[in-house]
């Protein structure tokens, strides 16, 4: 199995270190988003009306300087791609994953500060696998293994966890972020929660 490299996951590493000292909410809860459309032209406007926000109120936030708020989410337009980040579940929900993936494709990871956490990967409205981040063995979906040749880092962390072999604390949202970069071809650095950000009040439906 394949996966992130281990620069990438140390990446991480930094990152949510860096949070856990420089922001005003440390991500205990956070779901990361992003959204690929099948033909460009999927815009942050649109993304924010499926969400059941208005495009007409967005603003901008540092993401380093607001607390959690279950309907508040950072976007950021990367090519034909729309980033969501959130410190709440709003967007974590099946039914708005669905949603986001209508005439795309989605990959989203969410963690909850209980140690809950998923991987999923949604394609025109359809779960195709979602993977319990903290044992990647168990998954389900239309297709649970569609996935399984890119989790080799997250089997490897857990196969050590089950071991004891791990030195310190298990990097377990680190290389879960570290997959979904993988799997989309898109980051997220501290420079990230720094600068402005697209934010939007959203009530998925």
């Amino acid at each position: 199995m394949a996966g992130p490299e281990p620069e990438r996951i140390e990446h991480y590493v930094r990152l949510i270190d860096h949070l856990r000292r420089t922001s005003v909410y440390y991500p205990e809860n956070l779901c990361w988003t992003v959204i690929r459309p099948h033909k460009a032209g999927l815009s942050v406007h649109d993304v924010v009306r499926r969400l059941g926000g208005d495009p007409e109120a967005l603003t901008t936030r540092r993401p380093a300087d607001v607390d959690y708020d279950d309907d508040e989410v950072f976007l950021e337009q990367r090519g034909d791609a729309v980033v969501i980040v959130a410190y709440g579940s709003a967007t974590a929900e099946p039914h708005v994953l669905r949603l986001l993936s209508r005439d795309a494709t989605v990959h989203s990871l969410f963690w909850l500060i209980n140690n809950f956490s998923m991987l999923s990967y949604l394609a025109d409205g359809e779960l195709i696998t979602e993977v319990e981040t903290l044992a990647p063995q168990n998954r389900r979906g239309t297709d649970p293994e569609a996935l399984t040749d890119r989790l080799g880092a997250m089997c490897d962390l857990r196969a050590g966890v089950v071991a004891g072999t791990l030195s310190g604390p298990a990097p377990d949202w680190e290389t879960a972020m570290a997959t979904l970069e993988s799997l989309t071809g898109v980051s997220l650095d501290a420079g990230w929660f720094a600068r402005p950000q697209t934010f939007a009040k959203v009530k998925p439906g």
